[in-house]
């Protein structure tokens, strides 16, 4: 049986030798990636700045996701990193009294505890559940969460 994805894995020259399994700060290069960063780099060179390029972008893929998951435009917010989003969230969260329970993982990125952690300032309370064998099973989250949770990360 034919893998309907195939033609997207031929878009990740790397796949062909290895098996990625970064996460996080880098992924596998995809070939339209590639050339995308060519194009901006080459665009540095002929143009200098290219900020209004650059917006249009930056536009152009919020329209794109925002139709991909069936959103309207402004609510797509593109940030750097997923410890910046987490950031932005975190501090965004109304912690109280009968409702500040925080619940991550152990084997989320490091960044994403440490974000969390410094909530306690604010009220939050940190649960944070223990993988086994790096699994953790939805009857785990089932356990942790209770009236009291505000959010649980499953970055």
């Amino acid at each position: 049986m034919n893998n309907p994805y195939s033609c997207y894995r031929s878009l990740f020259p790397i796949l062909s030798n290895y098996v990625h399994l970064a996460n996080c700060s880098q992924g596998a290069l995809a070939q339209p990636v590639s050339r995308a960063i060519e194009e901006y780099h080459n665009s540095l060179i002929e143009f200098g700045s290219n900020r209004d390029q650059s917006i249009m972008k930056v536009e152009a893929t919020r329209e794109k996701f925002a139709e991909l998951i069936g959103a309207e435009i402004d609510e797509i917010a593109i940030l750097t990193s997923v410890s910046d989003v987490i950031s932005t969230i975190a501090t965004c969260l109304p912690y109280e009294k009968n409702k500040n329970s925080i619940i991550l993982t152990d084997i989320d990125f490091p960044t994403v505890g440490h974000i969390w952690l410094a909530q306690e300032q604010d009220s939050a309370k940190i649960s944070i559940i223990r993988s086994s064998n790096g699994i953790i099973h939805l009857e785990q989250y089932e356990k942790e969460v209770k009236e009291n949770t505000l959010l649980f990360d499953k970055w």
